[in-house]
């Protein structure tokens, strides 16, 4: 009768220490997809922007309104000669302070640090604090197209346990039918608007992501 209360006891003990399986974690970002071709990077700031209440400069869709701050035309397109995640970057830097100020409210600065690839601890850690983090990938290049592109997108969810993790991503391209790079390299649609899910390892390896924007967040 000892042994098997001494047998429970330990069963139990064991099942305490145990590490516990992470639910999925996502943030309230839903995926924005890009107004017009070559617009996925405006939407992926206007995604971050959003979720922290930055007002739309305007006249024209946020989109627009964020490329106009980098290059100060109406064209809507991406600063020439600048990669995806150097012109998001910039509009996280900038954009807030320019937006409140533009409708003659205090202006209100981010923060952020830079990095290149994030440990899966470090991913866990930003998502439970309720922070986007701000990723460039060179997925391999698709048929046509002359070299890979540098692209930015969000990161806004994790799924599972640190040594299995499943990143949840938003990225606003259209791909053609058979060149999404999430799919070929084992993620699944999550939602049509551009909302991925897809192994952390795979994520690192096959859609080499380069460098990082994390702990973002109003100052």
């Amino acid at each position: 009768m000892l042994r098997l209360c001494a047998g429970a006891v330990i069963a139990s003990l064991l099942a305490i220490a145990a590490p516990s399986a992470r639910a999925e974690q996502l943030l309230d970002i839903a995926p924005v997809p890009e107004t017009a071709p070559g617009q996925a990077w405006a939407a992926v700031a206007e995604m971050i922007m959003v979720y922290y209440d930055v007002p739309n400069t305007g006249p024209d869709d946020m989109q627009c309104s964020i490329a106009f701050f980098l290059t100060g035309n109406e064209s809507c397109n991406l600063p020439e000669s600048e990669s995806e995640f150097s012109a998001v970057s910039r509009v996280v830097k900038g954009y807030s302070q320019f937006a409140r100020e533009s409708f003659g409210e205090l202006p209100v600065a981010m923060r952020w640090e830079q990095a290149k690839v994030l440990p899966a601890a470090e991913i866990v850690h930003e998502i439970k604090f309720e922070r986007p983090i701000l990723v460039e990938i060179v997925p391999p290049r698709n048929e046509g197209e002359v070299e890979s592109a540098r692209r930015a997108v969000l990161i806004v969810g994790v799924d599972g346990s640190e040594d299995n993790l499943q990143l949840i991503v938003n990225d606003p391209k259209v791909f053609p039918p058979t060149g999404n790079p999430y799919l070929e390299f084992g993620g699944h649609v999550r939602d049509f608007s551009g909302q991925y899910q897809i192994g952390y390892a795979d994520f690192v390896a096959f859609l080499k992501w380069s460098a990082t924007l994390y702990k973002i967040k109003p100052d």
